[in-house]
C-alpha cells in the first residue's frame, strides 16, 4: 500500500514538473498573427490562423492548437483533439509536443496509460535537448516505469537537466548525493545542488540548505545565512523550516539576526530559463 501511494505521487509530480506549455514564438508572418490573437485573449482567431497553418504541414502550429484544445480556450475543451494534433507535431520533430504526448500517456488522461509509449516520447524529447524530459526521463529510470529501473542512468538524466539550470533536478541531485542514489555519497556535492535550488527561490531546497549551513555539513558553517534561507522557506510555507529557524534564532547574537534579515530583504531568485 505504501508503495502504491509512492507510484501515485511519483506520477503526479512527473505531471506537475512538465506542465502544458502554451504557444512558442513566431518564426513567420502569419504564425505570428496566431501568437498575437493568443496574447490579446482572442483564442478563436488564433485557432483559426494556426489550424490552417497545421493542416499546411506547420509542426508549431500544430502544438499549439494542441495546447488550444487541452485548455478549452476558443474550442470546447477535448483531449483526444489535442492528443491527436501533438501525435502529429511530435511525429514531425517538434519535442514540446513529444513531451505534452508523454504526460497524457503517463496520466492516462484521454487515451490509455501507456508507459512504454511515454517513456519513448520522453527519450526523443530528451535527446532533443528538452530539459524537462531530460528530468522526467530520468524519473522514469528512478522508478522503473516503461523501463527497468537504474538509478545510474536516472542520475545520469537529472543531473543533465540539472546542469541546465532546471531548480526540480538540481534538488534532486541534492537528495540522490546525500544518498548515494546513483552517484557516490557526496556531501560537497550535494550541499552544493541544494544551494543552487536555492538560489532560484525553490523552497524545498532552501530548508535543506539552511539546515546544513547550521550543521555545517558538507558546507561551512553560517548561521546567518543558515538563517536566511530557513526564513525564505518558512515564507513559503515549509513549517519545519520555520520551526528550525527559530530554535537557531533563539541562539544568535542581535547583530547576527539583523545581518539576516538584511539578507533576506536584499533575496530575488536567480531563475534559469528552462524547457
Amino acid at each position: 500500500m505504501t508503495g502504491l501511494c509512492c507510484r501515485k505521487l511519483t506520477l503526479c509530480c512527473l505531471a506537475l514538473i512538465a506542465t502544458l506549455w502554451g504557444a512558442t514564438p513566431a518564426y513567420s508572418a502569419d504564425f505570428q498573427d496566431g501568437w498575437n490573437a493568443y496574447q490579446r485573449g482572442d483564442f478563436t482567431e488564433a485557432r483559426k490562423i494556426w489550424t490552417t497553418l497545421a493542416e499546411a504541414g506547420s509542426a508549431k502550429a500544430m502544438f499549439n492548437l494542441g495546447v488550444l484544445y487541452d485548455e478549452g480556450r476558443g474550442v470546447a475543451q477535448d483531449t483526444k483533439t489535442a492528443i491527436k494534433w501533438w501525435t502529429q507535431s511530435a511525429e514531425s520533430g517538434n519535442s514540446l509536443a513529444m513531451h505534452n504526448l508523454a504526460l497524457v500517456y503517463i496520466e492516462g488522461r484521454g487515451i490509455k496509460q501507456n508507459y512504454d509509449r511515454a517513456y519513448g516520447w520522453l527519450e526523443r524529447a530528451a535527446y532533443h535537448g528538452l530539459v524537462r524530459s531530460q528530468y522526467s526521463l530520468g524519473k522514469m529510470y528512478e522508478y522503473g516505469l516503461g523501463v527497468g529501473e537504474n538509478q545510474i542512468r536516472a542520475a545520469l538524466w537529472i543531473e543533465r537537466a540539472a546542469i541546465a539550470g532546471f531548480d526540480r533536478a538540481q534538488y534532486n541531485m541534492g537528495k540522490r548525493y546525500r544518498d548515494g542514489q546513483g552517484v557516490e555519497e557526496n556531501k560537497e556535492m550535494s550541499a552544493r545542488w541544494f544551494l543552487a535550488a536555492a538560489r532560484q527561490g525553490y523552497s524545498k531546497a532552501q530548508s535543506r540548505i539552511g539546515t546544513r549551513l547550521m550543521k555545517g555539513d558538507g558546507i561551512e558553517t553560517d548561521v546567518v545565512e543558515a538563517l536566511k534561507w530557513l526564513r525564505l522557506a518558512a515564507q513559503q510555507g515549509e513549517k519545519s523550516a520555520g520551526e528550525i529557524a527559530d530554535k537557531l534564532q533563539a541562539d544568535m547574537t542581535e547583530e547576527q539576526r539583523a545581518q539576516s534579515e538584511r539578507r533576506i530583504a536584499a533575496f530575488t531568485p536567480e531563475r534559469a530559463s528552462v524547457y
